[in-house]
């Protein structure tokens, strides 16, 4: 679209004539999000109500088109675990840069790096991250609002340090596998746990609950748990799960977090997300 056009259009944003609105509404969906700094700072959008509403609905549906093809992209190629959570996160705060993300966690890595060494068991490295995660960098589960959406966005996560059982899970994730762990999430009911695994084999050695501040978790652990609430045993309890299943399961937390609140737009937002999967 040219610049010319693209500012006539924007002129006609606050026009009170419905099918003159829709008809430059339509035109400016075309377009993609590159028309969006034009949107915002444009002289009438902090000083005419009609026009920043428009204008934001226009803004969002723009984000969210370019939001989907993102995640049609991943769900089709290498589905990177932390980028998943990146673009959950990029959903509510789309401003957000992946680079600064990842150098948040990757500082957490380096703290790492010095005390994980081969001649350590599994255990041994689990209890150095539990110490650096936990201890130090103070990642703890928040209890006090269950439902609260900012536990399972990835940057404010990243901020507060409090989390949802799933994105705590992914940031032990990109840790554990940085350093060379062969660590990797198990879809388990109520909280959502780690496996680590035997590299030759690939039997699991021990679980992890990160929720819990690392907490080692045995198979008997697991079967007890499982008995005592009267939970049907599957295998899939005991073994690693996919990218893919971790990214949906927290896009489940973040669109019951929206129910709860009764956020019908964002809660058929995250639906229309999820139904990619």
């Amino acid at each position: 679209m040219k610049q010319s056009e693209l500012q006539a259009l924007i002129s006609l944003l606050d026009d009170k004539d419905t099918m003159v609105f829709n008809a430059v509404r339509e035109k400016l969906l075309s377009a993609d999000e590159s028309i969006i700094p034009y949107l915002k700072l444009s002289a009438p959008y902090l000083k005419n109500k009609l026009y920043t509403e428009r204008a934001d609905e226009i803004i969002s549906l723009l984000r969210f088109r370019e939001l989907d093809k993102e995640f049609k992209l991943w769900l089709k190629n290498d589905k990177h675990l932390l980028y998943g959570a990146f673009l959950i996160a990029k959903y509510q705060y789309p401003e957000i840069v992946y680079e600064d993300v990842e150098d948040k966690l990757n500082r957490i890595v380096n703290d790492l790096r010095t005390d994980i060494h081969l001649y350590l068991t599994g255990l041994q490295q689990v209890r150095k991250i539990n110490r650096i995660l936990y201890d130090v960098h103070r990642f703890i589960p928040d209890f006090s609002d269950i439902i609260n959406p900012a536990t399972s966005y990835l940057n404010k996560v990243l901020e507060s340090k409090k989390s949802n059982d799933v994105i705590i899970a992914v940031v032990y994730i990109y840790i554990a596998q940085k350093l060379g762990l062969p660590v990797y999430g198990v879809d388990f009911p109520r909280n959502f746990l780690l496996v680590f695994k035997d590299e030759r084999s690939g039997d699991a050695l021990f679980y992890i609950n990160p929720f819990n501040k690392g907490a080692i978790v045995t198979k008997n652990d697991i079967m007890t748990f499982l008995n005592n609430h009267k939970i049907k045993i599957k295998k899939s309890y005991f073994e690693s799960c996919s990218n893919k299943d971790i990214i949906r399961r927290l896009l489940r937390i973040l669109m019951n977090s929206y129910i709860q609140k009764n956020n019908k737009t964002k809660t058929e937002e995250i639906k229309r997300i999820l139904n990619l999967f």
